[in-house]
């Protein structure tokens, strides 16, 4: 059976913001940036490349679906990102248009249980937080 694996950029003393710097979406955060360094890109490759679906909530799907359909990186994240199956629970979206994205609306336990017990690698959860 497949895990769902969740991921968070959280500072020692508990503060959990996003990890990049998306003031034009009234997302704080940045914080992270400033720590990356080899060993936080290989753990991240190896995360994203260690599961083959991921699984989204509406606000995290909204901003990655924003920003990840134009990226372009030469270690290979947007390549993976955007061929990735992508699972958003939603009640209030109705259309999900980035690649390979299906929404789920009703039946969300049933149907994230359904997910796990197919073959394949693990599922990640994209976790983004809104802060204040």
């Amino acid at each position: 059976m497949r895990k769902i694996v969740v991921s968070e950029f959280v500072t020692l003393d508990g503060v959990m913001e996003a990890p990049g710097t998306e003031t034009s979406l009234g997302i704080r955060g940045g914080w992270s940036f400033k720590f990356w360094d080899e060993a936080a890109t290989k753990y991240k490759h190896d995360e994203l490349f260690g599961t083959d679906a991921l699984l989204f909530g509406r606000d995290t799907y909204q901003i990655f679906a924003d920003v990840w359909p134009s990226m372009i990186d030469a270690q290979g994240f947007a390549d993976r990102m955007n061929s990735l199956p992508k699972y958003v629970v939603s009640t209030m979206l109705k259309v999900v248009e980035w690649n390979n994205s299906r929404l789920i609306t009703d039946h969300i336990l049933e149907q994230v249980s359904a997910l796990k017990q197919l073959p394949g690698q693990d599922i990640k959860k994209a976790f983004q937080v809104h802060c204040c």
